[in-house]
């Protein structure tokens, strides 16, 4: 008896596992970057906006040592075409490593946007803590196919898990 599941259960599935992968990184801000006008902003223009702008915000709020051996500030990207599938923008979580960072993070990633970017309408950046998951499945709602590329994982970073496996292995 061979078990089948369809495009869409898996899709269901996928989003509500990445939910709750989102959820379970604590990120402590939720932005929304906006252009002038998305319907001219085509993928590729977006991934490179997302690149410099991301770059950006590391090289101000990182040390030079840390940016230069790949540091960067926790975060997951995410670019969207919005409900009518046609008016690019991007959503993000970030944190950094100590909760006094988040003022600087949150002031700098508002102001690089429309520093950095030239198309660039604005940038919101809300508080994310105690929220996490009221918008944990928010930007998985345009993961309509299983090829959907709305995580954009070039921008996107990550610690891993600490545990003791990995503890034992780096001599901690």
């Amino acid at each position: 008896m061979q078990h089948s599941l369809s495009e869409r259960v898996i899709r269901e599935k996928i989003k509500a596992q990445g939910a709750v992968w989102v959820a379970q990184q604590q990120f402590w801000l939720f932005g929304t970057a906006r252009y002038y006008d998305g319907t001219r902003i085509h993928r590729r223009e977006a991934e490179r906006d997302c690149r410099h702008y991301f770059n950006t915000i590391d090289k101000q709020l990182l040390t030079r040592r840390d940016y230069n051996k790949g540091n960067r500030l926790q975060r997951l990207v995410f670019i969207e075409t919005g409900r009518e599938r046609a008016n690019t923008h991007i959503h993000f979580f970030i944190k950094g490593t100590h909760l006094k960072q988040y003022r600087h993070i949150k002031h700098t990633t508002e102001q690089n946007w429309c520093r950095h970017i030239h198309k660039a309408s604005d940038c919101e950046v809300l508080d994310n803590i105690g929220l996490t998951h009221e918008r944990k499945g928010y930007c998985w709602k345009e993961f309509d196919s299983l090829d959907s590329e709305v995580l954009y994982t070039q921008c996107c970073h990550i610690f891993p898990p600490f545990n003791t496996h990995n503890a034992t292995l780096h001599g901690l």
